[in-house]
């Protein structure tokens, strides 16, 4: 079964930024290259959408998972509707857990 993948409407932001500051500090191919990181992480889930640490501590549900070195995606798993729904990717040591926590809290 494939899942199907959804982003939270700021992740576009969050890997806008991230791109933007890796551009900034080691220039076009290193960013490139870590976004196509970012990405393939992120597709991995369409076929395993149950894996990474599950951090109910944070919010229920919630999982994150290295992409890179210093990638992280934090998202929901929904069984229902076969569906990942991706609500942050922060790089560098962000604090992923307190964007997701205040994402989950927005409408989806």
């Amino acid at each position: 079964m494939t899942w199907r993948i959804r982003f939270h409407p700021r992740v576009a932001r969050d890997l806008d930024s991230i791109v933007q500051w890796i551009l900034d500090y080691a220039g076009p191919d290193i960013a490139a290259r870590k976004l196509a990181e970012i990405e393939a992480t992120i597709a991995t889930l369409k076929d395993t959408p149950h894996k990474g640490s599950l951090r109910d501590d944070i919010a229920p549900g919630l999982r994150a998972i290295p992409a890179g070195r210093k990638a992280v995606i934090a998202f929901v798993v929904d069984d229902a509707a076969a569906e990942v729904l991706i609500y942050a990717v922060t790089y560098g040591g962000a604090d992923w857990a307190q964007r997701s926590m205040r994402r989950r809290k927005e409408r989806r």
